[in-house]
């Protein structure tokens, strides 16, 4: 199971077992009912804690999808934005062509003259309606076309700002994540006191199978929703930073990088400071930013919200952590930058499907 769950379990257990050898009085002193009763009265409260887990472990469902929804719709957003700029372009150089066409023939009065060849006063009449209406319609319809796509244009921009602003990232996740594993925690320790206290009871098996449902149920939700989590392009800048830094930790691919900087903010979209005090994009807490960061755009100063600066100075404290050793090393730098398993599964993922 999960590395934090298995630390989780180790710390409560050992609290567990030192309650249990504190307060737990010599065997001889219960009796068989006595020893019983305390069991189901622990196994009473491992069933209210297992309500609560389900619960708890349908809201992290609804978080992670949360992320994997938010950034699917800004990827189709920025689509979108790109296809409506395609769009338009292509029917303004339509349109400007068909002008250009008109004028490059003689222009206006090129035309004008034309009609002259009429002999009758009232086709020539008509062909000077006829001209001066197709000269002044390409002039509308080409201004009229050129007003709307720039509306359309600033309509895809204010949805992509309003979608950018609404990226969900690890924050969103980290606090019912946490709830989760406290409660599989708690859950785990008071199975440990109630079987001091009687080795084998049926209502205890079922619970310890209850619990393993719920811990693999976790880790289910966790696979089924990075799945389902696309891929949010960076930009052109954040790009080159991804690709630039990761060169100075061999062995650490930029893919990495280009995970952490989509799980934390969005490529920059979204670096909004954290409950705990971290910060910019790629979510550094100002000491630990302090101790490893790298002035990654050369202007000679440090600043945590500089995406050169933040994108070198986490690809620093990635290699400080094993993570140029790939496999297990890597796994567990990416540990070190965010203490949940969720968490480096969700990078991890992430980073597979920037490679393919």
């Amino acid at each position: 199971m999960l590395a934090l769950l298995r630390r989780a379990r180790g710390l409560a257990a050992l609290g567990a077992a030192g309650l249990a050898f504190t307060l737990t009085p010599p065997a001889h002193a219960d009796s068989t009912g006595d020893a019983e009763a305390k069991a189901q009265a622990l196994l009473a409260q491992v069933q209210k804690l297992q309500r609560e887990v389900k619960q708890a472990e349908s809201r992290y469902d609804q978080a992670l999808a949360g992320v994997a929804a938010s950034v699917n719709a800004a990827i189709q957003t920025d689509e979108t934005k790109d296809n409506v700029a395609a769009q338009t372009q292509a029917a303004a150089d339509e349109l400007d062509n068909r002008v250009r066409g008109l004028y490059m023939s003689g222009g206006p009065l090129a035309l004008y003259v034309s009609v002259l060849d009429s002999g009758d006063i009232t086709d020539l009449q008509s062909r000077v309606i006829t001209v001066g209406s197709l000269v002044n319609t390409s002039k509308d319809v080409v201004q009229a076309d050129r007003a709307v796509a720039a509306k359309v244009a600033a309509m895809a921009r204010h949805a992509q700002r309003a979608v950018h602003r609404q990226i969900a990232t690890e924050r969103s996740v980290r606090g019912v994540a946490t709830r989760v594993l406290g409660l599989l925690a708690q859950e785990q320790s008071l199975l440990d006191q109630a079987r001091a206290q009687v080795s084998h009871l049926r209502a205890l098996d079922a619970a310890r199978a209850a619990l393993a449902a719920q811990t693999s149920a976790f880790g289910a939700i966790t696979t089924a929703r990075l799945n389902s989590l696309g891929v949010l392009p960076p930009s052109a800048l954040y790009n080159t930073y991804y690709h630039q830094a990761a060169t100075t930790c061999p062995g650490l691919s930029w893919t990495v990088l280009a995970a952490i900087g989509q799980v934390e903010s969005g490529h920059g979209r979204n670096p909004s400071t954290s409950s705990a005090g971290a910060m910019g994009p790629m979510q550094f807490l100002p000491s630990t930013f302090a101790s490893y960061g790298v002035d990654g755009d050369h202007n000679g100063t440090l600043d945590i919200m500089a995406p050169g600066d933040a994108i070198y100075t986490a690809a620093h404290y990635l290699c400080a952590n094993g993570a140029s050793g790939g496999g297990q090393a890597l796994y567990n730098a990416v540990w070190h930058y965010n203490h949940a398993d969720w968490y480096v599964q969700m990078v991890l993922n992430l980073a597979q499907k920037y490679a393919a």
